[in-house]
């Protein structure tokens, strides 16, 4: 540092403090801005959605609080594609682009970002950016995500880079053109204005900062915070053991072959630096699961953000690894395949794989992996009095967390992808959409078993009990049906999840989690089962005592504790909740079952 205080920038260090936290700070007034003014359910109170601040080339230097990460990392990618499908001598100030095209900047289509050039002084430098999921987009399914799609031309309206506003002017064109090629139009407008308000917050904010504390402060700071975490990912991964970790993670089905897909990562650390390398994943799958480079290069931002210890995630986190991966593959679709359930299903395998992988490097951070995300959509006429409509309600349900080296996982929250999303309310769902919510519990014995479990899973039961239903299509997204959310150093796998219709009745009808359009009538009842997380270390070893307070807290059974634990629980008074270990028979009942294991 020079004598002046300042850094190499030329700016002192509290300039630059104060300038970072206040990119931080326009990010969260701009999401703020969306959750406040957007009309769709899903975005205004489910936080679906992300807003970004980046320098004059397209770089991510500041993301809010309150971001959905999924969106964070594949934006990396997105406004530099749209510079390029712009063109960086036809970029102009008060400019507003848009873009969802997910084979080179998105995840799927119903994930729509839209990107404003922040000029001061005739002079370009940065941009702030909104991404919110809108609840339909067009193609064959209401709701537009669709795991029996062979193609994105059943998913919905595929959008390249393209201007929205030109100088300030509207192209009125390009929103109806789009509006009337989705359903409940009236809704994608208020999003989408309600986007377009955020990024003008984002400019506003930028250019109250550079009249405060001069342009050159502000580029060099948007520079250094991103200088900054490429120093400290370097700085992490120097920490590690050099060498080669291997992980994978499975999505459950090709929907039309019923084969699963394989993620594979081979993870290389040397140094400073490590190789994220998935060019032994599996190939593309014919359904709707398909995963985009850009969610998997969002899969492993989120994955270090999670693992390594705590860094301003920016693009100068990226310079510090590679991705590799083949184009065509299960991880890198290429045009047409199907990508609309690629976040729920790839990219959350991703995630797996890339924790795992680092888990296994740096233990004392490691985790069991996350439950992933139940979603349904369902739509239809809404004929109750007051209403006589046309709805779509996209809804989801959350699983278990993974357990730590010394703690059990949270029950019942977002994984990784979506940390910053939030359940909505079913009371809401309830007025706003033809549909009743009887349960919501936790299930206990979910958990992976670990030393430190996995938390619980949800089970959740929705009944259609008006008229309309009989039109009303239903489809289900998700994973983790057949493979369990894997644990680590020990610890096993969480609950599957599960999607029924009617279940436990002579009419029960099991959906799975690739259905599409399914018919619901009157009267029926959906239950969703979530997964519990993975788990942390042998079972064998967790504290009997844990696994007592587990069973006096409704989150273990006497049956469960036996299993999954070895400890064997005498019931003394359940209806005061009087449990004793039976200290002698959990001995010999954990060498027999420590015993079997090494034969087997």
């Amino acid at each position: 540092m020079a004598a002046t205080g300042e850094t190499a920038t030329g700016v002192d260090p509290i300039t630059i403090e104060v300038l970072r936290s206040a990119f931080t700070a326009i990010c969260n007034e701009m999401a703020l801005t969306v959750a406040k003014t957007a009309y769709s359910t899903p975005v205004n109170e489910g936080h679906d959605f992300a807003t970004g601040l980046y320098d004059r080339h397209g770089n991510l230097v500041a993301q809010g609080e309150f971001d959905l990460p999924a969106f964070v990392g594949l934006t990396l990618l997105t406004v530099p594609e749209v510079m390029r499908a712009i063109g960086p001598e036809n970029i102009q100030p008060d400019d507003i682009y848009m873009i969802n095209d997910p084979y080179v900047a998105t995840t799927h289509c119903n994930d729509i970002h839209f990107i404003k050039p922040i000029f001061h002084d005739g002079t370009l430098v940065g941009f702030s950016s909104s991404t919110a999921h809108w609840s339909d987009v067009g193609g064959v399914a209401p709701g537009s995500l669709n795991t029996a799609a062979r193609s994105h031309y059943e998913e919905g309206m595929r959008i390249p880079g393209i201007t929205l506003y030109k100088r300030g002017q509207l192209n009125q064109d390009v929103v109806s053109l789009l509006l009337v090629n989705m359903r409940q139009s009236w809704e994608r407008l208020g999003d989408l204005n309600a986007q377009v308000a955020a990024i003008k917050v984002g400019d506003q904010r930028i250019q109250g900062l550079i009249e405060k504390h001069g342009r050159a402060a502000v580029l060099a700071t948007m520079s250094e915070v991103q200088d900054h975490s490429e120093r400290l990912a370097r700085a992490s991964f120097r920490s590690l053991p050099d060498g080669v970790y291997e992980a994978e993670d499975k999505v459950d089905q090709d929907q039309y072959t019923g084969e699963p897909k394989t993620i594979r990562l081979t993870l290389t650390i040397e140094d400073d630096h490590a190789i994220f390398d998935y060019t032994g994943s599996d190939g593309p799958a014919e359904s709707g699961i398909n995963g985009t480079i850009a969610g998997t290069t969002s899969g492993v931002f989120i994955a270090m953000a999670s693992i390594l210890p705590p860094m301003p995630m920016n693009a100068g986190v990226m310079r510090a690894i590679a991705i590799k991966a083949r184009q065509g593959s299960i991880v890198w679709a290429k045009p047409p395949v199907a990508v609309s359930v690629m976040t729920i299903t790839v990219m959350d395998c991703v995630i797996g794989s890339a924790t795992l992988a680092l888990g296994h490097a740096l233990p004392a951070r490691a985790v069991g992996m996350a439950g992933s995300i139940l979603n349904s959509t369902y739509a239809g006429d809404d004929n109750r009095p007051t209403f006589d409509a046309p709805f779509i309600n996209y809804t989801w349900a959350f699983g278990g967390m993974g357990g730590t080296q010394t703690h059990d996982g949270p029950n019942c929250t977002a994984p990784p992808f979506g940390a910053s999303g939030s359940t909505i309310p079913s009371e809401l769902q309830e007025r706003r959409y033809p549909v009743l919510y009887n349960r919501c519990n936790l299930l206990p014995d979910s958990g992976g078993p670990g030393t430190f479990r996995g938390g619980l899973a949800l089970n959740t039961i929705m009944e259609f009990p008006f008229e309309q239903v009989g039109g009303t299509g239903l489809s289900t997204l998700g994973n983790r049906e057949k493979f369990g959310p894997p644990g680590i150093f020990g610890g096993l796998a969480g609950q599957v999840a599960r999607l029924s219709l009617n279940d436990g009745t002579e009419s029960e009808r099991h959906l799975g989690t690739t259905s599409t359009n399914a018919p619901v009538q009157r009267g029926e009842v959906l239950t969703f089962r979530t997964n519990g997380g993975g788990g942390y270390g042998d079972p064998l070893e967790r504290d009997p005592q844990l696994v007592l307070e587990d069973l006096k807290d409704g989150y273990a059974t006497i049956a469960g504790s036996r299993e999954q634990y070895g400890v064997v629980v005498k019931a003394i008074d359940p209806r005061t909740l009087r449990y004793e270990i039976d200290e002698g028979a959990t001995a010999v009942l954990r060498a027999a079952l420590r015993t079997a294991r090494s034969q087997a």
